[in-house]
């Protein structure tokens, strides 16, 4: 049996984080130059580099774009380097990650007060099916004690020597035929009780931490 909390489990797993992330960052790029002007940053040696083309390690150390008289136009923070956008990648999923939970706790608190709410509704689905299989394994019982006095009649027949009519043999096949289905009904419907359950006990579990309950 589907149901929405089987709808709403899917809202419960955590969603994933796109692993194309690293794959497409971009690589930090050099601001143009304005005409005459030239980059200027401090090497990891310490030494004042000049030059009209910035190289990786002046976008990681930061640089200034400078006019031909040596005044700067514009200052540069470093660029993030690739450990760096790492981290700064992960902690940014992090956030997202909690916001999604605290909305998905914000829908369950909207469905359910407390954890009792949760349990009550399970048992109510769970009462329902319950009812739908009390009522197959009547239905059972009537049809079995048919189906024995079909095959009772038809033993008795044979041994008065007589031919057991054709009407009798689809009888109790319709009779066999009956139990059985309501048989797979019974079973499909211990397993929707399962399915219930193990929908509901995440559920109740994360309302329960959410309220203390």
């Amino acid at each position: 049996m589907k149901t929405t909390f089987g709808v709403w489990l899917g809202i419960v797993l955590l969603v994933l984080a796109p692993v194309s992330l690293a794959r497409n960052q971009k690589a930090p790029e050099a601001e143009a130059l304005p005409p005459g002007a030239i980059y200027r940053y401090t090497n990891p040696q310490g030494s004042m580099v000049m030059t009209h083309t910035l190289p990786e390690e002046g976008l990681y150390a930061g640089y200034e774009i400078v006019d031909a008289q040596g005044r700067v136009i514009r200052k540069v923070e470093p660029a993030p380097t690739p450990e760096q956008q790492a981290v700064m990648r992960a902690q940014r999923e992090q956030a997202l990650d909690a916001e999604r939970q605290s909305q998905r706790d914000r829908e369950l608190l909207r469905m359910y007060a407390a954890p009792d709410d949760a349990e009550r509704a399970r048992d109510r689905q769970i009462a329902a099916l319950q009812l739908n299989i009390d009522y197959a394994r009547g239905n059972i019982t009537q049809t079995r004690s048919r189906l024995d006095q079909e095959i009772s009649n038809a033993a008795r027949i044979e041994r008065s020597g007589r031919e057991v009519p054709e009407n009798t043999a689809v009888v109790i096949e319709r009779y066999t035929r009956q139990i059985n289905d309501l048989e797979a009904e019974i079973a499909q419907h211990e397993a929707d009780i399962e399915q219930v359950r193990e929908n509901f006990a995440p559920i109740i579990e994360r309302l329960r931490l959410i309220t203390g309950g």
